[in-house]
Parts: structure tokens; sequence; C-alpha cells
């Protein structure tokens, strides 16, 4: 399973006040890359809309997804931080300040990219990213976790 991540997946400190606004920029790249539709991205939304914080999934980390069959083209993910936490209304988990949007081609791709995050945040990427501006830096981080 190939599982594409690369420059144009990232985007770091940004300005962005509300959930929505991280959701839909994590999507966005996803579907710029042509990894998900732009429906995989409406889905994205409505999930949060519907479930609220449950893609909060740890400190400071949400991870915006759908079934891949509401538009997940390829396998892969995207990764946004936030220039300051932002509330996802999460009791818990909140502020979030890294968002990884993921897109599974089938349900096996799909849970393989949950296993991948879990990795990811084994490894403190929030801590990480919070510190980090370069996006090849972040590139090189993440790719040595994958491997």
């Amino acid at each position: 399973m190939e599982i594409i991540f690369d420059p144009s997946l990232i985007a770091l400190k940004q300005n962005i006040s509300r959930a929505e606004e991280a959701i839909e920029l994590a999507g966005s790249l996803l579907a710029r890359r042509q990894i998900c539709s732009a429906e995989y991205v409406t889905e994205m939304l409505t999930v949060y809309e519907d479930f609220g914080a449950v893609i909060v999934i740890d400190d400071g980390i949400a991870m915006p997804h759908a079934r891949p069959e509401k538009g997940a083209l390829q396998t892969g993910f995207s990764l946004v931080t936030t220039a300051t936490p932002i509330s996802f209304g999460h009791d818990e988990f909140d502020p979030v300040s890294v968002v990884i949007a993921i897109a599974g081609a089938d349900a096996d791709s799909h849970i393989k990219m949950i296993q991948l995050i879990a990795s990811l945040i084994e490894s403190d990427i929030v801590t990480f990213l919070q510190q980090e501006n370069d996006v090849n830096s972040v590139l090189h981080f993440i790719q040595k976790q994958m491997e």
C-alpha cells in the first residue's frame, strides 16, 4: 500500500480560529493532490458537525476523516498546524494545534492510516510540530516514523 505524503500536504502555523477551517484546509490539501474528492472534504465536515469532537484523538490532535466510499480516491494524509491552538469542543484533549486528515482508498487502507497516525502520536509529534517551522524537517521526521 502506497501512502501519499509530500510537502504539498503540509501547512504549518496557519492562522485558523475555528475547527471547521482547520478541517476544510486539511481536506483541501488532500483534494488538490487528488487523494480525495471535494465530496470527501464535505463529508469530513459533516462528520464533525454530526459527531463533534470524536475526531480529537489525543492531546492537541484532531484526525478528520470520512468513510472510504465517500470519496477517498487514494491513500494518504495531510498535516496542518495552527499558529495558536483552537477549540474543537473536546472535554479532555482540547485545544488542538495539529490536524491530520486521512483518506484510505479502501477499508484496509483506512485502518492502516489510523495505525500510522497512532504511531506518530507515540513519537510525540505534537511537541515536535509546535517547535518546527520547516516543511522539509516535518516531512523528514514523519517519513522516518513511517519506515
